[in-house]
């Protein structure tokens, strides 16, 4: 198994370990993914990484046929129950899946999310990849949003840059590239969370390598966005 293959068997391991506990401390959506929701609606909206599924109801709150997909079955069983729990379970589609080989057709969504997911991914080649493949599933016109955190807020800035600037060891906490991090996770469970943790126009650089338009990015003091168009 190599590194990169390691490393997502250990971020899909920690999801379903972690998922009673995540869905608790989860139960809100960005604003700016309501912005699309609302602004999108009604359409067929993609999750990938759906994690709980919050983003999930309320997409379904505004007409919209949903399909999850995440690698932790786990993370799909809590997004199944907030599904059912609101009466929204049927006709929609819950599926495990890999960012790098999506089980959708070509073409198939309006709208893709991809929120507080590509920065677990362990390499560049792999993050853009995952955006392509995102591509493919999305339709002419449809339109991406991702965020990622970033490295430059309060928890991770002074750890960030004592790496970059070589003014500490390595420890067990780093990972194999600059930017990248193991953060603990200790809410009813121990465990590790690999990120990729972004800085000033990382990510704007990657979507420039994949197929996507840009069409806008902004940061709101602890993550990069972008919003991007498939051309037709």
């Amino acid at each position: 198994m190599t590194r990169t293959e390691e490393i997502k068997e250990m971020v899909r391991g920690t999801y379903d370990s972690i998922a009673p506990y995540f869905a608790g401390t989860r139960d809100r959506v960005w604003p700016p993914t309501m912005d699309i929701i609302r602004e999108r609606s009604p359409c067929i909206l993609g999750d990938l990484g759906c994690g709980t599924g919050r983003a999930l109801v309320e997409a379904s709150r505004h007409g919209c046929r949903v399909i999850g997909i995440d690698s932790s079955e786990g993370q799909l069983d809590m997004a199944r129950i907030s599904l059912e729990n609101e009466g929204f379970l049927d006709g929609h589609s819950l599926v495990q899946g890999d960012l790098s080989s999506l089980p959708l057709k070509d073409g198939h969504l309006d709208v893709c999310l991809m929120i507080a997911v590509l920065h677990h991914l362990p390499s560049e080649e792999d993050r853009v990849l995952a955006l392509n493949e995102a591509y493919r599933v999305t339709r002419p016109q449809g339109v991406l949003q991702v965020s990622v955190w970033s490295w430059d807020q309060d928890r991770f800035r002074k750890r960030h840059l004592s790496r970059t600037e070589g003014e500490r060891p390595l420890d067990e906490l780093d990972g194999p590239l600059s930017g990248d991090q193991f953060v603990p996770w200790n809410r009813g469970q121990q465990a590790m969370r690999f990120y990729h943790l972004y800085g000033p126009g990382e990510l704007e650089s990657e979507v420039s390598r994949s197929s996507w338009t840009l069409h806008r990015s902004f940061f709101d003091g602890r993550n990069h966005w972008v919003e991007c168009v498939r051309s037709p």
